[in-house]
């Protein structure tokens, strides 16, 4: 039923999608910028519109939606998408950070260019077509209808060492992947900012000033927009039985998939500030961080501060999702599988880790100079300007 389904709606799309195109020319000073992890302009987003916004012959239009649970919340996001067909189709630059199904199931017409500003940084996590068949990837069977990641002309990624996992991912060729840099790496340069972020947080916290604050920032588990399983994998209230919570904080922040999970309960302890501030304001407060598999970690070595993995899971996520390197040899920081160990990892004197997380960092995230969303800018506006495919 399903399968039967996702074909009406190829098939709608593709003849709306067709007859826009017949009727109506590309406007060729026209960006759209379209996404449904979130409902507004989100990180890696932000200071591209701002450049661009800069611009006043630009015409820039923002298409965003999550999909809500329920037949309804279906329904409703459909219903969004079908009617982006009209943008889809008569703009000049798409620009993407995810998954974005109407592009995937119609015949993008030539003058339109689509650019994937792809949500995570570096190469981590394998995706797209490097985990067809496993349990969080795409089936062959739903690829013969809908061929994801299909149609962009150029993928944007952090540093070359990610380039040929991009590749594969996306079934592009190696030169389509640019390294122009992820431009919400941009945050870490702006230090006024970073300031007044910090400043502002000890004003609502002030018993916080003198802890060690680690951030929690588990993967997310599943396909789509679903979460498999808990939230957070580690147990919080045995990590702070184990820890002098005297001296800690653990601030808890979730992907946006995974929102609508059940909640940690806060206390002295635990601070859930998935709602309150960004990732990235968490990451410029933090001491420390705690995490598992995501790719936070990328954006984290530029602060140069330790990371703890905590992976009690790691045969079974291996088997069902798998990394484009060696795990246990990758990852710039301890690996620990029970909270003790963890504790362990903490509590010690990681200072060894610095110049892994130095290396690191230089390995994947070339542009260090706080200006990848300029490049990022300078490229789409480089079709708008000349017109040329």
């Amino acid at each position: 039923m399903k399968t039967f389904l996702t074909r009406i709606v190829k098939g709608v799309f593709g003849t709306a999608y067709k007859l826009l195109s017949a009727l109506l020319p590309v406007q060729h000073n026209k960006v759209v910028i379209a996404s449904y992890r979130e409902d507004h302009l989100g990180d890696n987003f932000k200071d591209v519109y701002e450049k661009l916004k800069q611009d006043p012959s630009l015409r820039i239009v923002l298409l965003f939606r999550k999909m809500d649970k329920g037949l309804i919340g279906r329904a409703a996001y459909l219903l969004h998408l079908f009617s982006s067909l009209y943008h889809l189709a008569t703009c000049r630059v798409l620009l993407l950070d995810d998954y974005y199904f109407p592009l995937y199931v119609v015949p993008k017409r030539k003058e339109t260019v689509a650019i994937q500003l792809w949500h995570a940084c570096g190469a981590f996590k394998k995706f797209g077509y490097s985990i067809v068949d496993k349990p969080f990837g795409p089936s062959s069977d739903y690829l013969k209808i809908v061929p994801v990641h299909s149609n962009y002309d150029y993928a944007v990624v952090s540093a070359p060492a990610a380039v040929p996992h991009f590749a594969e991912a996306f079934q592009m060729e190696q030169k389509q992947i640019l390294p122009l840099g992820i431009p919400r790496t941009d945050y870490f340069y702006h230090q006024e900012h970073i300031r007044h972020v910090l400043d502002e947080f000890h004003q609502v916290y002030p018993e916080l000033k003198h802890k060690k604050k680690l951030l929690y920032a588990p993967t997310f588990r599943g396909s789509g927009h679903h979460q498999e399983g808990d939230a957070t994998p580690l147990d919080l209230l045995q990590l702070k039985s184990a820890l002098n919570h005297k001296d800690y904080v653990v601030m808890l922040h979730l992907h946006p998939y995974m929102r609508n999970q059940a909640r940690t309960e806060e206390d002295d302890f635990v601070l859930d500030l998935t709602d309150s501030y960004s990732l990235y304001d968490l990451m410029a407060i933090s001491d420390g961080l705690i995490t598992d598999y995501s790719s936070v970690i990328f954006e984290y070595s530029l602060l140069k501060r330790p990371m703890y993995f905590y992976c009690p899971d790691l045969e079974d996520y291996l088997k069902e999702r798998d990394f484009y390197y060696p795990f246990e040899s990758f990852v710039p920081g301890p690996i620990s599988k029970d909270v003790p160990s963890l504790v362990h990892d903490i509590e010690s004197d990681r200072e060894a880790d610095m110049k892994r997380i130095e290396a690191f960092s230089q390995t994947f995230i070339t542009h260090q100079d706080g200006k990848s969303s300029e490049r990022v800018a300078d490229f789409i506006s480089s079709f708008l300007t000349s017109g040329a495919d």
